[in-house]
């Protein structure tokens, strides 16, 4: 109860200077943005602790945790959600390795060691950066966008992207993905939604995702308490793409989706893609 009365409270004093659409990464409305949204840890994690395959590289600032893919299989460019850090991920990067999938894991400004303070503006700004230097990294692989909760509107975004127009991804794959982050706001605390109501760059997904036909696979926990699961459907029902899978589990969570039955679907459709 703490925690939620500061943030309101902090929202509130944003309030007085607070701008309209797109803001600069240290505005008033960034740092409620800052606040509400990313819960990163910060501090730094050995990639060697979670797999012995993977090594850490330096983009930008950033921290990613690379493993090159087997000849002829697609590489993961892999998109975390808002908490922990990559080492909070190390059930899944195995997972993609152990299959002769790269895995290229991206640590978010004030992630895992990564530099910089984490704003929407800046997020895009390197993921679409990282996409287009993914050849340089991990060799002609082709690559499949993989966004978890957070990172499912900051995948979508560069789907859509003009370096994703150049060299288009193998497919984009969404778990637990959003509308909107204002959508998630007016789900979950509707008195802070005036607070966020002006903000259309806030990744707007179910607008990004009309703009793009490349493969979806989308895996939503039917339980999830984080992000609804209607989110999820709504995206699948709006995306054009004519290869399109929606996969759930009505006991699953924001995170139990990871599960055998449904990585096996998973596993099959990306198989299928090349």
């Amino acid at each position: 109860m703490k925690k939620l009365l500061f943030s309101l409270v902090l929202a509130l004093i944003a309030t007085a200077t607070m701008p309209t659409g797109p803001v600069q990464a240290q505005s008033p409305q960034t740092l409620l943005e800052r606040k509400v949204f990313y819960q990163f840890l910060p501090a730094w994690a050995n990639p060697k602790n979670v797999d012995a395959r993977l090594e850490e590289k330096r983009f930008h600032g950033l921290v990613l945790w690379v493993g090159k893919p087997k000849p002829g299989k697609p590489t993961i460019l892999y998109l975390p959600g808002s908490g922990g850090n990559l080492a909070t991920r190390r059930g899944k990067l195995p997972w993609f390795l152990d299959r002769g999938y790269g895995v290229v894991a991206m640590a978010y400004p004030g992630m895992n060691g990564s530099k910089g303070q984490p704003s929407r503006q800046l997020i895009q700004l390197r993921a679409n950066q990282l996409y287009e230097q993914l050849p340089k990294i991990v060799g002609n692989s082709p690559t499949i966008i993989w966004g978890e909760s957070l990172g499912t509107g900051v995948g979508l975004e560069i789907a859509t992207h003009g370096v994703a127009r150049r060299r288009p991804p193998l497919g984009i794959v969404l778990q637990a993905p959003y509308t909107s982050l204002v959508d998630l706001v007016a789900h979950k605390k509707p008195a802070m939604l005036p607070l966020f109501h002006s903000r259309s760059d806030l990744w707007p997904s179910k607008q990004t995702v009309k703009n793009t036909k490349v493969p979806l696979f989308i895996l939503h926990g039917g339980a999830d308490k984080t992000i609804p699961v209607s989110m999820g459907r709504t995206l699948f029902k709006l995306s054009p793409s004519p290869n399109k899978v929606f996969v759930t589990h009505p006991n699953a969570g924001h995170t139990s989706i990871w599960r055998r039955d449904v990585l096996l679907k998973m596993l099959d459709w990306i198989e299928a893609l090349y």
